[in-house]
């Protein structure tokens, strides 16, 4: 159970890719200033203290009246544990620190910060420790006020001290997303219970949600001990539960805070029910999912299509003492499949890449090998607001039309998708099409072969650090080898695979891109041909793209400042990249994290949020007897 698990699961990468170095020129605005929609920097701060929020390019969603979040229970009542399954093993309890194997991501039910993430919006955080924020000089000042009832798990209570010392803490020795979060930001206090936060010209002002998000650690406990050593001593919290058994490596359980100084707050009620967490230590799934169905483990989350298939038809769930449910995705997903690295001249026709992308078989082994669960990846946004899986708008066919030599004459009419194949897994009409594209590009079947002019046989080797694809690659090759083409998979282990994309030696890479919550200058760096040069090891421009119209909308994407131009410019850069045939689109598990299976000795609200499974609202249906 770890709040704000869906904002979690990426924040990782939003910190890394959105928050460093993203250009941050608008104004931003304090208390009523205005509409939200005026500008996506336009920055609401709730001077009331009893509904603190901070929102960036939006009105948040609970203001005035806010007692709770709509989809818990606020008279749930207390009392028993959930078991649940965690994978792996730990060494260490530090969870924000490289050293070491660390527990499944507990710190957020261990740690309170400023500001807790809104579980049913994006780029809106409520009050938690601050009961109060303002916004000064155009966004670059910021100042929380602590709320004097906070305190710590021995009673001690939280300072603007412990609020710096966990900045300088975590920039010094923390995981990379705080260093390059911290790295920055100006951080002092004003006097006991206020810190000023000043950020630097070209930080994005999601910067403030994630300062405020930054967990709160105890100077006092930490001052004479070394925050960035592996350490199994349960250490002091401030959130709603602390360590009550650690079992290294095996198990690891958490006991509630009954004096919890924040359990009332309205983004605190009706949550965090149970009396124990217990978190049991599996090194395989099978392992767990057979602990399980034994009934050691109350709730597991499976993340394996075939089994949540297959596996479930047991007594105990046709007799409904095990109960499943499932949660599509609440994260943008991005771009999942296999990049052309277009330096090679044999990838750089597009009608090679096209012919290619037909050979792709996704709908058989979907169909014979995943039982029909996994989904096609269509979108450089792929579950997102900023994806282009509708026809373009009128205004868009306006920005595209002095590109219409760039675009196929489809592209002005429908929404792009990829090749999809009749599922027999021979599809004989895709394979001509495929055929009649390698020979306009002057490769000619012949000998068996797929040869050019000079006689060379048309090869490439897909290269990947997992053998994860290898199932949905089995037809592809399939084709290929119809095709007379020597197609095969490379897979090495990570730190080669990244030296090699570093380098540029590729035929074809196995990749994945996620974008951040709202897209930005990073688009450039991914896709702009000022990134394209091999020179350049490390840039962002991993496949090489040099095109003008992909140039231009990158840029006005960049340059955007309400969310209506974002996705306005973000779906016109994902049609010149879907249209451009850049990549051949992967599949992905719209499921991944939210198959859930539970023993019916569980009670919850009827609604979720939008951001992960709400299990920390769930209840103990023998506590309420």
């Amino acid at each position: 159970m770890r709040r704000g698990a869906g904002r979690a699961y990426y924040l990782e990468w939003k910190r890394i890719a959105a928050v460093v170095g993203v250009a941050f020129d608008a104004l931003l605005f304090t208390g009523d200033a205005g509409s939200a929609a005026e500008s996506l920097y336009h920055v609401q701060a709730s001077l009331e203290p009893a509904y603190p929020s901070v929102s960036i390019g939006r009105d948040p969603l609970y203001g005035q009246g806010f007692e709770h979040f709509p989809w818990v229970n606020p008279n749930a009542p207390k009392g028993c544990r959930m078991t649940e399954a965690a994978r792996g093993s730990f060494d260490s309890l530090n969870t924000w620190i490289v050293k070491g194997r660390s527990p499944t991501p507990i710190h957020g039910a261990l740690y309170d910060g400023l500001l807790v993430a809104s579980p049913d919006e994006d780029m809106v955080s409520y009050g938690l420790i601050a009961n109060r924020v303002e916004v000064f000089e155009e966004g670059r000042r910021v100042v929380f006020h602590i709320d004097p009832r906070a305190i710590f798990h021995d009673g001690e209570p939280i300072e603007a001290s412990d609020v710096i010392f966990s900045a300088k803490t975590l920039r010094e020795s923390g995981r990379p997303f705080y260093q390059l979060m911290l790295r920055d930001l100006e951080v002092s206090a004003l006097d006991d219970k206020t810190v000023e936060l000043r950020i630097p010209e070209g930080m994005e002002p999601t910067v403030i949600l994630e300062f405020g998000e930054m967990p709160v650690i105890p100077e006092h406990y930490w001052r004479d001990r070394d925050f960035g050593a592996t350490t199994l001593e349960p250490f002091l919290g401030n959130g709603p539960y602390r360590f009550a058994r650690v079992d290294a490596g095996r198990r690891l359980i958490l006991e509630r805070v009954d004096d919890y100084w924040a359990k009332d707050l309205p983004v605190n009620k009706g949550r965090f029910n149970f009396d124990e967490l217990a978190f049991e230590y599996f090194f395989d799934e099978t392992g767990a999912f057979q602990a399980f169905l034994a009934g050691d483990i109350d709730k597991f989350v499976d993340m394996n299509a075939q089994r949540w298939e297959t596996m479930y038809d047991t007594p105990a769930v046709r007799e409904g003492r095990i109960k499943r449910f499932t949660v599509e995705a609440w994260w943008p997903l991005g771009m999942n499949g296999f990049f052309f690295n277009l330096r090679e001249d044999r990838f750089s026709d597009i009608r090679m890449r096209k012919a290619l992308a037909l050979l792709f078989d996704f709908e058989w082994p979907n169909e014979n090998m995943f039982h029909g669960t996994y989904r096609r990846t269509r979108s450089y946004f792929q579950n997102s607001e900023f994806a282009a899986d509708t026809p373009p708008t009128e205004q868009e066919k306006a920005l595209m039309e002095p590109w219409r030599s760039e675009l196929p004459p489809e592209a002005f009419e429908m929404a792009w998708s990829p090749p999809a194949t009749d599922g027999s897994g021979r599809d004989r009409e895709n394979f001509r099409q495929a055929l009649d594209l390698f020979a306009e590009a002057g490769w000619q079947y012949r000998d068996g072969k797929l040869r050019n002019e000079a006689g060379e046989v048309f090869r490439f080797r897909i290269l990947t650090n997992s053998q994860s694809q290898e199932a949905v690659l089995m037809p592809f090759f399939n084709n290929a080898k119809r095709a007379g083409i020597d197609a095969g998979l490379e897979v090495i282990d990570n730190a080669a695979y990244e030296a090699r994309l570093k380098e540029r030696r590729f035929d074809i890479a196995y990749r994945f891109y996620i974008p951040p919550v709202v897209p930005g200058e990073e688009q450039l760096r991914m896709w702009g041909s000022g990134e394209a040069d091999v020179s350049r090891q490390g840039e962002d421009n991993l496949i090489g793209l040099e095109n003008p119209m992909v140039d231009s909308f990158a840029r006005k994407l960049a340059d955007a400042r309400t969310l209506d131009e974002k996705r306005l410019y973000a779906r016109l850069l994902d049609r010149s990249l879907q249209w451009g045939f850049y990549a051949i689109p992967s599949f992905y598990d719209p499921y991944a994290m939210g198959r859930v299976a539970y023993w019916d000795r569980f009670a919850m609200p009827e609604k979720r949020p939008k951001s992960g499974i709400g299990d920390e609202s769930w209840w103990c249906k023998a506590a309420g007897r």
